[in-house]
């Protein structure tokens, strides 16, 4: 049977972030230790021009802030694994990895030539979806979800090839499945087996959703600086806090200055 160690050469994790998400990174750092402490890949953090300490994961600094795709682009390419991991800075683990049936997903990627695996399961199977087995299957070429960011396994050169620089996250997500038509893209079929359990996400609109307030709070993690406000169900109420939580992230970042960040330091 394959381990995870098998694939520590040729596979690295990169978590998608920026500065004005830092508040997320200590807590990812937690529940990423907790959940996945003998995990086997470099973890990468990119990040805009906050200095990080970690024991855990390596910054890539990328500079000001050019949006999601072209800070991907910049990162990837100081990354030398053929294969990455995507992860999101508030995808929070919640449940310990299962590093047996990853092993067993990465052994069919890789012999496969696979150009992306989407750990996460799917809202809906598409009537020509393809199952492989009782746990994932081929996403249909015509499919528009072929492109999501959950936590993916995706070919280094394959993610490079369906960036566009300015897009979004969202952009991507809604354009880029057209990129990949001719490649193949596999995926989870359902939520309740995938092979690294998160919460997704723990931040939406750029506020904490209550699912990730009440996760800290179980694990008493304490999310600091606390600019960010809590999600709300009523549309002005999130415009307003989305408002001041702006101002607050400015000020924040202002208070940072140049102090290093040490995302091994909880309180």
């Amino acid at each position: 049977m394959p381990e995870l160690k098998d694939f520590a050469s040729s596979v690295s994790i990169v978590v998608s972030s920026c500065d004005a998400f830092f508040d997320a990174w200590r807590p990812f750092v937690f529940f990423f230790r907790k959940y996945w402490g003998d995990c086997p890949f470099p973890l990468f953090l990119i990040v805009n021009r906050l200095q990080v300490r970690s024991n855990l994961l390596q910054p890539i600094t990328v500079g000001p802030d050019q949006g999601w795709a072209t800070n991907m682009q910049i990162a990837l390419k100081q990354i030398t694994q053929p294969y990455v991991l995507y992860l999101q800075e508030d995808y929070f683990l919640n449940g310990t990895v299962n590093g047996r049936q990853l092993a067993g997903d990465f052994a069919y990627a890789f012999d496969h030539d696979v150009a992306s695996f989407c750990f996460y399961g799917r809202s809906k199977l598409e009537t020509d979806f393809a199952p492989l087995n009782d746990r994932f299957g081929i996403v249909p070429r015509d499919s528009d979800g072929r492109t999501r960011l959950q936590v993916t396994l995706w070919k280094k050169d394959v993610l490079q090839s369906a960036l566009r620089p300015g897009e979004s996250a969202w952009n991507m997500e809604a354009r880029a499945s057209e990129r990949t038509r001719h490649l193949l893209a596999l995926s989870y079929m359902r939520r309740d087996n995938i092979p690294i359990p998160y919460l997704m996400s723990a931040i939406s609109r750029r506020l904490w959703t209550p699912e990730a307030i009440s996760l800290c709070q179980r694990e008493h993690v304490r999310i600091r600086p606390r600019f960010r406000l809590e999600h709300s169900d009523a549309g002005w109420r999130r415009r307003w806090r989305r408002g001041l939580g702006r101002a607050r992230l400015t000020l924040a970042l202002a208070r940072q200055g140049n102090r290093e960040i040490d995302l091994d330091k909880l309180f």
